[in-house]
């Protein structure tokens, strides 16, 4: 469903229609916000959910944030080795191109708000080619 972005919206976890699996992993996102849904939109955000005890190493093109709504323990490991271990109502900033190792010591949510959504969803596709 297309929607203006001059209108203001109210967006909870149970709006989420559709969730993606990433890999063969217990971590689920959900974009609520994206190029698809409000074409004008500066930002993609959406939900994601991490099971205990998952691990994933990624490097994305756009900038991200990550707010943490439930859990605690969630560890992000740097390309230089420092670790931020997080909890709910933490935020994380991931800059552009760096390399991180996420780590779930339990059941994680939060929500994404990655910019730009152009770059986003160029690597949203192509990682969905290789899968």
């Amino acid at each position: 469903m297309t929607q203006s972005s001059t209108t203001v919206q109210k967006l909870t976890a149970g709006a989420a229609e559709t969730w993606s699996k990433v890999g063969d992993q217990q971590i689920f996102v959900s974009d609520l916000i994206d190029q698809g849904t409000v074409p004008e939109a500066k930002m993609t955000v959406g939900y994601a959910r991490v099971g205990q005890g998952e691990t994933l190493t990624s490097r994305f093109p756009y900038d991200e944030v990550l707010v943490l709504t439930k859990g605690g323990g969630y560890t992000v490991r740097t390309e230089q080795g420092e670790a931020l271990t997080v909890g709910a109502g933490d935020v994380i900033y991931l800059p552009a191109d760096s390399t991180n190792t996420f780590e779930a010591a339990e059941d994680t949510e939060m929500v994404y708000v990655a910019n730009p959504p152009s770059v986003y969803a160029e690597h949203v596709a192509a990682s969905m080619v290789d899968q």
